[in-house]
């Protein structure tokens, strides 16, 4: 089964490392469906968060993704960034889940000085353009969470979504890890 691929990947957006600087809603109800991916870009109202919330369950599950496309390389900080979420929320009270998920927009701020980062890989870092990533990365980390805390706890099949999401809170991403820098 092949892995899933950005439907951005087509598209030209203004990038800042090599990560495309894609246009997203601000406290948007996620929508789940994948159906909407198959059509085209104007015809649809997903954006590259609910794009990694609908791939996440799939991709998550391959050791391999070849890059096709400077949308992929946010695809995949997305899927890690998801997973590290879930596995702060994993065996939590939903409130000290929500704070813990909210903690990690400000713990896994990305860096260039933390060579380890997995991120690293996938870019290729311009002094003068690292100010601009930071910030988008962490409007990015910040919708996530946003979206990920309503469906886990405050959509209305919550109960149903959160042990199917939860589940996948121990898998890692092309065995990718976000790390958390500030703590």
């Amino acid at each position: 089964m092949p892995s899933y691929h950005s439907v951005f990947n087509d598209i030209n957006y203004s990038t800042s490392c090599g990560i495309p600087l894609i246009e997203f809603k601000s406290n948007k109800l996620p929508d789940m469906d994948s159906a909407k991916l198959k059509l085209s870009l104007s015809e649809i109202d997903l954006d590259i968060i609910d794009e990694g919330l609908i791939y996440f369950r799939a991709n998550v599950l391959f050791k391999n993704f070849p890059i096709k496309g400077d949308a992929d390389k946010l695809l995949v900080y997305i899927t890690v960034f998801i997973q590290k979420c879930l596995e702060a929320a994993d065996n939590q009270e939903q409130e000290k889940a929500k704070v813990l998920m909210k903690n990690l927009i400000d713990e896994c701020e990305w860096t260039p000085n933390y060579k380890s980062h997995f991120l690293n890989n996938l870019l290729n870092i311009k002094n003068n353009e690292v100010n601009d990533l930071q910030s988008y990365l962490r409007a990015v980390r910040k919708e996530i969470v946003l979206r990920l805390q309503y469906i886990l706890y405050d959509s209305d099949c919550k109960t149903l979504d959160l042990k199917f999401w939860l589940g996948f809170s121990k898998k890692r991403f092309m065995g990718y890890d976000m790390p958390t820098i500030k703590k």
